[in-house]
């Protein structure tokens, strides 16, 4: 799909250095970074979700690792001229594993945020915030070069799933351990 490469060569040719530094910064918080930060926001309130974040981050990551080896599509660098990888990546392009992993960090922190405040307000400002800046760290896999379109939209969508999917079994396990340990009182 030759206009996905367009997007990617229109952003970098309209990228000036600052805005390349600035998305080669906002791109670390779709991996480790964001991992480490949405686990100790969660955390601070609500160890055994932190738990089945990082859980359901270490199961999408072997399984996007499996998906990239599997689908085998060369990233934008890699099979277009003129387009740069200033994400210093290698490896397959789809799905985009930052993506993904914006994805997760999103709904959890959301997930987290609906169960820990009332706020209506506080529950919708914070929804958009996560919301934008899951969506602006896809974005930012693409200004790099590293990622086509298609990429970045299934890896997010795949996130959601699997952040959902996580959420779900945190929620049956608290009520098998909620029942449980209730029925020995």
């Amino acid at each position: 799909m030759e206009f996905e490469s367009d997007i990617i060569r229109f952003l970098q040719a309209n990228a000036t250095t600052g805005w390349i530094t600035f998305f080669q910064i906002v791109t670390l918080f779709g991996s480790f970074l964001g991992l480490f930060l949405s686990f100790a926001l969660i955390f601070v309130r609500n160890k055994k979700l932190a738990f089945f974040l990082l859980l359901t981050f270490a199961t999408a990551s072997v399984i996007n690792h499996i998906l990239k080896a599997i689908i085998g599509r060369p990233r934008p660098f890699d099979a277009n001229e003129g387009i740069f990888n200033y994400g210093n990546e290698d490896g397959f392009s789809f799905p985009s594993g930052h993506s993904l992993c914006s994805g997760i960090f999103a709904t959890f922190l959301v997930y987290h945020l609906f169960q820990t405040t009332k706020n209506g307000w506080t529950r919708a400002l914070g929804t958009i915030a996560y919301s934008m800046f899951a969506m602006l760290i896809a974005f930012s896999r693409m200004v790099l070069g590293v990622h086509y379109l298609t990429d970045v939209i299934a890896g997010i969508i795949l996130g959601i799933i699997f952040a959902i999917a996580g959420i779900f079994v945190y929620n049956v396990v608290m009520k098998i351990w909620n029942k449980s340990f209730h029925s020995k009182e």
